[in-house]
Formats: structure tokens, C-alpha cells, sequence
């Protein structure tokens, strides 16, 4: 799998990583929804996301592997292209950036089917 999107190569301390990352889109697939946004489209508690932005490399690979399964079972899927920034992060100066980027997607997104259907009612 590696070979085929160009990282072959992939050193082997960072295969754990790729393992992660790519066991976490086989189990909830993956769409061009920001991850924040799906993350509260799926009800996502604000203490899981707060677990989820503060984990480790240690509790990092369980989290996102629930928080998979947790978009999986509310039928969400989502982009995780910040979860790799994060995971793929070597000088921590992306890091902070993407766990904002999530949580700025998170509490300010006000997705809803029915958002305009009431604005265009009097036409």
C-alpha cells in the first residue's frame, strides 16, 4: 500500500504511523470533509476531542483507532490529511497548528441539512 501512493521507501520508525493511518480509513472511510467537522457531525464529546488533541505517541494510535470507529458507526466520514500532519509532524511546528485547525472546524462549524431552506421560503 505504501508503494502505491509513493512512500516505499518509508523509514522504519515511521511505519507505525502509516499503519495507524491507514487502518483508520479502512474502518471509516475518508471524504473531503474537514476532520473537525466530521468529528461533530459524528457527536463527538468534547472531552474525547480534547483527549484526542492532547494524546501522545503513545495513547495517539488507540484514540484515532476509536475515533475511527466512532465516525464509522454515525455513517461520518472525514479528510485525514490533519491527523497525518499530526502523526508526521518531526519539528512540532505543524502540530499545534493542525490540533487548532481541528478545533476551530469543531466548535464553529454550523452545519445543518436545513440551513437556507428557511431563507428561501418567501420566494
Amino acid at each position: 500500500m505504501l508503494a502505491y501512493i509513493g512512500k516505499e521507501d518509508a523509514h522504519p520508525n515511521d511505519l507505525w504511523k502509516w499503519r495507524v493511518l491507514i487502518q483508520c480509513i479502512a474502518i471509516s472511510g475518508y471524504s473531503d470533509t474537514p476532520f473537525g467537522i466530521a468529528l461533530q457531525k459524528a457527536d463527538y464529546s468534547e472531552a474525547r476531542l480534547k483527549r484526542l488533541l492532547e494524546a501522545d505517541d503513545d495513547l495517539l494510535p488507540g484514540i484515532l483507532r476509536r475515533t475511527a470507529k466512532q465516525l464509522k458507526s454515525a455513517d461520518e466520514t472525514g479528510n485525514w490529511n490533519a491527523i497525518r500532519r499530526l502523526l508526521f509532524d518531526y519539528d512540532g511546528k505543524d502540530a499545534e497548528r493542525v490540533r487548532l485547525q481541528i478545533a476551530q472546524q469543531f466548535y464553529t462549524n454550523t452545519y445543518d441539512d436545513t440551513t437556507n431552506q428557511d431563507d428561501n421560503s418567501d420566494e
